[in-house]
């Protein structure tokens, strides 16, 4: 299926919870990963709003209190449907079983990655999306949490998540990311509530721009379909 030779131009991060509990939705992503964009397309078509540029990105992501150096994946943006298979070997690449400890997981530390990507440029007069997609059944552990632990990137993530919400709302005067502060969206399936340390995910789900799906933490993702991540992502552009 090609691309519409005018339309949005959009960049979509996926980042998530690489754990046990979530290979239910990870089996369908892996099912899906081939078609996935032209899910995307169509949905978003069906919306006019035409797609001129799709790429996609993926962030996995774990704990580097029991995974250290290996805590957190990421790979380039894919150009869809040119890069599908890439995009579908890199899923297939995503390893599950035996990541992650006890809840919660480095979730806000993945969440910072994916705003640093290297975003397409939305000129003005074009039309784009700058989507963050994150699925998780966990609730976030602080960061600078793990500071200390192998692998973890202390000197070069922010020190609490108000510095985190700062970065996401930077003017485009003083930019630290690529970014678009207009363009940008969040897409959180994420549960509601607290952890017994009192993590949760309540000052993100309050984020501008943010569309939230809470996750009943005793079910976890297996309720969420593709279907649903791919009508949110078109409900966020």
């Amino acid at each position: 299926m090609g691309l519409q030779s005018s339309g949005y131009k959009i960049d979509i991060v996926f980042v998530i919870d690489a754990t046990g509990s979530m290979t239910p939705i990870m089996d369908q992503v892996r099912q899906k990963a081939l078609t996935l964009h032209e899910d995307i397309t169509a949905g978003l078509k069906a919306a006019n709003k035409p797609v001129s540029e799709l790429r996609l990105r993926v962030i996995d992501f774990a704990d580097y209190a029991s995974e250290g150096e290996d805590a957190i994946h990421q790979t380039a943006f894919f150009t869809m449907p040119q890069d599908k298979e890439r995009f579908e070997a890199a899923i297939n690449g995503i390893v599950i079983d035996r990541r992650g400890g006890d809840d919660p997981e480095n979730a806000l530390e993945a969440l910072f990655i994916a705003m640093n990507s290297d975003w397409v440029k939305i000129s003005t007069g074009e039309k784009g999306r700058h989507i963050i997609v994150l699925l998780t059944d966990a609730q976030p552990l602080n960061l600078q949490e793990r500071a200390g632990c192998v692998g973890y990137p202390a000197d070069e993530l922010p020190e609490n998540v108000t510095q985190l919400e700062e970065i996401w709302n930077e003017d485009e005067q003083s930019k630290t990311t690529s970014l678009s502060k207009k363009d940008s969206r969040l897409v959180l399936f994420v549960p509601d509530g607290k952890d017994e340390a009192g993590h949760d995910w309540k000052s993100v789900m309050s984020w501008e721009r943010t569309v939230v799906m809470n996750v009943d933490p005793s079910e976890g993702l297996k309720n969420i379909t593709l279907d649903h991540i791919v009508a949110e992502i078109v409900r966020s552009c």
